[in-house]
């Protein structure tokens, strides 16, 4: 895994244009091709339905110790979205719409239907926790819904009072420690967002421009 005060230092000198000088783009991508971070990577099957409409796509995370890159790719290659997570905030662009997404992962889970609003949801922290360890001091209900047979298995339902969202998650045991393999999301209304693990492999160096979000002026901010 990343640590975390290099990773930091290397994202710094990249994103903020700090090294010394001014760079042309291609300078730029060409320096961040170089630029390689150890990550744990995973491929999902995912699928989206929203008002009865299905989509799908593939989706990849890079999960380094203090940010998860995000990928997404539909039908032909088509590039669906771009973004990371860290331990409080998400930040996700969708080229086709020219739109993003920039939030507090708490306010972004608050917004789905919530009577108030919710304190903390460590989305980046079920990654590498179980959520009845992660959640058990917490306002956030944690259920295991799978049948205590199977030890290397784990399956979870996660909700909130007051909420009409729910997650389930289902983790499986792979290389010494629980590792999600299925993921469903549904807001409590039209939307719906669910995947299935397709590859998942330990110590890959990730190029530094996966954990990179290219805004250009034209992207117009979605507020949930």
């Amino acid at each position: 895994m990343l640590k975390l005060i290099p990773f930091v230092i290397s994202l710094f000198v990249i994103l903020s244009g700090c090294s010394g000088g001014y760079q042309s783009i291609a300078e730029e991508e060409s320096i961040e091709n170089n630029i390689k971070i150890n990550a744990d990577a995973y491929l999902f099957d995912a699928k989206v339905i929203q008002n009865g409409k299905p989509t799908s796509v593939r989706l990849y995370f890079y999960q380094t110790d203090s940010i998860i890159g995000i990928g997404g790719r539909g039908y032909l290659g088509k590039g669906a979205l771009k973004g990371w997570i860290t331990a409080d905030s998400i930040k996700v662009m969708f080229p086709t719409t020219k739109e993003y997404l920039f939030e507090s992962v708490s306010d972004l889970f608050s917004s789905f239907a919530c009577a108030d609003d919710i304190p903390e949801f460590e989305l980046m922290s079920l990654f590498s926790v179980l959520p009845d360890r992660l959640f058990a001091d917490s306002i956030i209900t944690v259920n295991r819904v799978d049948d205590d047979t199977d030890d290397k298995r784990r399956e979870y339902m996660i909700t909130i009072e007051g909420c009409l969202w729910n997650l389930y998650l289902r983790y499986d045991y792979r290389d010494d420690r629980f590792v999600i393999r299925n993921f469903e999301f549904d807001d409590g209304k039209t939307t719906t967002l669910s995947g299935k693990r397709r590859e998942y492999k330990t110590d890959q160096n990730i190029k530094l421009a996966k954990f990179k979000v290219p805004l250009s002026p034209e992207y117009i901010r979605i507020i949930p």
